[in-house]
């Protein structure tokens, strides 16, 4: 397309070659495309944030410290007290919009996206996003303030991006085709508001960063660890957790622009954790023999409390619930494709490639995740491969892909698992879940993502409903 050349890979061995990083050339194949392909410099993302960042520089600059923020978060009792009240308050939610029979009939696929917007928000900003709260407000008829408004644009933005951004990596010449045009500046105009948003908040935050610092009596720990935070104090004197040994390329403080571009990106994933995590629920919903043994596992580690708030202890214990996300992803993978731009001259898959073609490596992870050469019976939903199994020990490494692979794996990929497991563990620990109409197909929409566009489900309350 284009002039580029689009080669597919299906098969895990050859997989290796452009997505592990050369012995002799670390950044050989590191960039997802050609920047001067599609639009990427047209939506200013080629050299900004880490997931379209095609500047070696810029990019390792990047994950290193949204990778040192990240891993702050994810080792966070913060983290997992947020996790508990979102929670909380779903079910407070449901429960208000119960039917006579104490049921609660909800799109799965909206609440999930709302849930992991308002927990996203709250682990990078610090405050709370609403989005859960607007939506029950507007299925209540609830008049909803001006502010909430605000923050809701600002998540359907995400969501829009998220079901429209292949466009990002179209041709350049089809930029102003009449269909494509229109949609094209939808996404910028989304783009933009998110941008002057995301800006304002960075400014409004280095702000009170500087006060608190400038007080008679600061410490370090009153800064507190959301994202936003950690990337504006990292490379200061005010960081927590500095590091020692650091590239001096990578030791200066980010800039406002450098944090926009890391934030910015950072709200994506909340469309494909929810995505993942309706296709979790469907595919319990399919076989009862899964649902029983999840119930076991939780019953096992919460025993009969239904209110015990989840901590960061009860995460390793729930090895069943992340069997069941790892099934999940290997026969839905939710990023259906992973690219990587030949930018030398290679061997892959037994053909020779020169430097001066424009080749495109896909990853295919569906075709690998699903692909019998690996997995026996691979069309069929086995929780029990990632759990306590030699099957996937004896794999080869990229048999089963989650979170990509290589130096440019997903910098979230741990923040993801924490929020899927224990949503998983909390919803059915206090409801039950059934599928609406149990022989319907899963409605999903194939874009750069695997979208679930639709889910109706039924929740039962396990505890009487005053």
């Amino acid at each position: 397309m284009a002039g580029v050349r689009y080669i597919m890979i299906s098969r895990a061995e050859y997989v290796d070659r452009f997505m592990l990083p050369d012995q002799d050339n670390r950044t050989k194949h590191l960039m997802r495309t050609n920047k001067d392909r599609g639009l990427l410099d047209f939506f200013d993302f080629s050299t900004k944030g880490v997931a379209f960042n095609c500047d070696y520089n810029y990019w390792r600059f990047n994950r290193q410290i949204f990778s040192r923020a990240m891993m702050t978060a994810c080792n966070s009792n913060e983290t997992i007290k947020l996790i508990n009240n979102l929670f909380e308050e779903m079910i407070n939610y449901w429960i208000n919009l119960k039917a006579p029979d104490d049921s609660t009939i909800i799109e799965a696929s909206t609440w999930m996206f709302k849930f992991s917007f308002d927990f996203l928000f709250g682990v990078l900003i610090g405050r709370p996003s609403f989005a859960m709260k607007s939506y029950y407000q507007r299925l209540k008829n609830i008049d909803v303030t001006k502010e909430i408004i605000e923050y809701e644009k600002y998540s359907n933005c995400v969501r829009n991006f998220q079901s429209d951004n292949l466009f990002v990596f179209m041709p350049n010449f089809l930029r102003n085709v009449p269909i494509i045009k229109d949609r094209i500046q939808n996404l910028v105009n989304d783009c933009d508001f998110m941008k002057k948003k995301s800006m304002e908040r960075i400014r409004k935050r280095r702000k009170e960063i500087e006060k608190i610092v400038n007080s008679s009596n600061f410490n370090k720990n009153q800064l507190g660890n959301h994202l936003l935070t950690s990337m504006i104090i990292a490379n200061t004197p005010y960081e927590i957790h500095s590091q020692i040994n650091v590239d001096s390329s990578l030791s200066r403080p980010m800039t406002d622009d450098e944090i926009l571009g890391v934030l910015f990106e950072s709200f994506m994933p909340s469309d494909t954790i929810s995505n993942t995590f309706c296709f979790v629920l469907y595919y319990i919903s399919q076989d009862p023999n899964v649902k029983i043994k999840l119930l076991e596992e939780i019953k096992t580690v919460f025993k009969d409390d239904l209110t015990r708030p989840i901590t960061l202890d009860d995460l390793n214990k729930l090895k069943y619930c992340e069997a069941i996300i790892k099934e999940t992803s290997r026969i839905r993978p939710a990023v259906p494709l992973v690219s990587r731009y030949a930018d030398h001259a290679d061997e892959i898959a037994g053909y020779s490639w020169p430097s001066t073609t424009d080749t495109l490596f896909i990853m295919y992870v569906r075709g690998i995740n699903n692909n019998p050469l690996y997995w026996k019976d691979p069309e069929k939903f086995i929780p029990e491969r990632f759990y306590e199994s030699q099957e996937i020990k004896n794999h080869h490494k990229f048999s089963f892909s989650m979170f990509g692979g290589g130096l440019r794996a997903c910098v979230g990929k741990n923040i993801s698992m924490l929020q899927m497991k224990l949503l998983l563990a909390l919803l059915y620990r206090k409801v039950d879940v059934e599928l609406l109409d149990l022989n319907a197909p899963l409605k999903i929409k194939n874009t750069t993502s695997t979208i679930c566009e639709n889910l109706d489900i039924r929740i039962i309350h396990k505890q009487p409903i005053n």
